[in-house]
């Protein structure tokens, strides 16, 4: 009998002495414990990682009007083939052959906002558009054909002299200028037959900031005499 009592007060102090140990495990497996792998739980192991938030178009930075009109006139120098003495302010422009005496002085002016320069397709026939200026040793070939009555927006004034002898001209959409709501000059020039376009890939001509454009736009240099030029601006 005190055997057996022994044996049992034996077998009941060993339960005293492992439960401690037991509790303290089942602690670190709850908790985690980065000390043993095989103890993270399924769970922390399963769980994906936070996706990213997306930026919206409140919290997004725009491109300020200064750039698009920094680049736009960096563009324009470019396809108008001209060469300037300042390029970054778009000031002492030519067009044409300076060597041989064959050239034009341009004024350049890409804002076709509120400051803009309009006018119209006056040619019965319409007109094409040119890459370069005509002249001596020019080898300018045809990026669009405006029908009669395409606004355009003069984003270049070739002359000799005081008399202006071609225009750089760009047809943009009439409903994205200000200045023709309203207006009876944009009943007789608006958006007309645009042909023979080159480079129409990509996107259509659209307002990149006010008054200036970006995208498959017509544009290129025509003869002053095919234009009917808005004295006014619009």
């Amino acid at each position: 009998m005190d055997l057996l009592c022994l044996s049992s007060r034996c077998f009941r102090v060993a339960r005293v002495a492992l439960v401690p140990g037991l509790l303290l495990a089942l602690g670190a497996c709850a908790a985690g414990d980065s000390s043993n792998p095989a103890a993270v739980s399924p769970a922390a192991v399963a769980a994906p990682a936070a996706a990213p938030v997306p930026v919206s178009a409140a919290t997004a930075v725009p491109v300020s009007t200064t750039t698009v009109a920094r680049d736009g006139l960096a563009a324009l120098i470019r396809a108008s083939a001209v060469a300037c003495s300042n390029a970054s302010a778009g000031t002492g422009c030519t067009a044409g052959d300076a060597d041989s005496g064959d050239f034009y002085d341009v004024e350049l002016s890409p804002d076709c906002g509120d400051q803009g320069f309009f006018a119209g397709v006056a040619e019965a026939k319409g007109v094409e558009t040119l890459d370069a200026v005509p002249g001596s040793g020019s080898k300018a070939s045809a990026t669009a054909k405006l029908s009669k009555g395409q606004l355009v927006c003069v984003q270049g004034i070739g002359r000799t002299g005081q008399n202006p002898l071609f225009y750089y001209v760009v047809a943009i959409p009439a409903n994205t200028v200000g200045k023709c709501k309203g207006n009876a000059l944009c009943d007789t020039y608006g958006d007309r037959p645009i042909s023979g376009m080159k480079g129409t890939r990509g996107e259509a001509c659209h307002v990149a900031a006010p008054g200036h454009y970006a995208g498959n736009c017509a544009q290129g240099w025509v003869s002053a005499d095919t234009l009917e030029v808005f004295s006014s601006g619009m």
